[in-house]
């Protein structure tokens, strides 16, 4: 699907209004690297992956509590797990807000991106993906374990290579991120995610896949 220009820097005002200056300028840099990916893997997803990238920390600052009425208005099947891995909780609780107050922007591919940028999961979508890893690597991101991410992304992922080989970089990209966001979690002592577990299993398989 395409957007015209001036919807989606509509959008991009609308969201600014919603999100502190800080959060913003995350959404923007999360654009920018969804933007390049998506010209590279995804040329004809470019205005959607952009929809994705600025949509994807919507209700973010909203309250734990707020996030749940949203997703209890809505419905929304939830797991006992996914409400209580608190920093995550975003990621589905955009979901119903963007329904609701960005209908026009609400395709498969989007609500699915958003629903799955934090913790990632099984069978993920190129898209999925790229949302992903943009949101983990985008230039505002000051850890070295997403710097690293992202060095490895300009360096691999670029147009000068097969598309079999950005694949399969993209691919590693996301696992190392993964794996990070594991370990971190790891020696913080806090709660992983099945879905997160299952995401790494996922894309190691692919890449032992692609490696034969």
């Amino acid at each position: 699907m395409t957007y015209s220009k001036d919807s989606i820097s509509t959008l991009r005002k609308e969201i600014k209004k919603r999100l502190s200056e800080k959060r913003y300028s995350h959404t923007l840099g999360v654009e920018q690297m969804a933007m390049y990916l998506g010209a590279i893997i995804l040329p004809d997803k470019i205005d959607e992956l952009c929809i994705a990238a600025l949509l994807h920390d919507v209700t973010k600052e909203l309250s734990y509590d707020e996030q749940i009425r949203l997703l209890n208005e809505s419905g929304a099947n939830c797991s006992d797990e996914d409400i209580s891995v608190k920093p995550a909780i975003h990621s589905i609780s955009a979901v119903p807000l963007i329904k609701k107050d960005f209908h026009p922007y609400a395709t498969s591919d989007v609500l699915s991106a958003v629903a799955n940028h934090t913790l990632g999961a099984d069978n993920m979508s190129i898209f999925d993906e790229i949302i992903f890893i943009s949101d983990y690597a985008e230039a505002g991101r000051t850890y070295p374990a997403c710097q690293s991410v992202r060095k490895f992304i300009l360096e691999n992922i670029n147009k000068n290579n097969s598309y079999e080989y950005n694949i399969k970089s993209l691919h590693s990209a996301s696992l190392n991120a993964i794996r990070n966001t594991v370990d971190s979690l790891v020696r913080r002592d806090e709660p992983i995610h099945s879905k997160t577990l299952i995401a790494e299993k996922y894309f190691n398989g692919l890449i032992i896949e692609l490696s034969k």
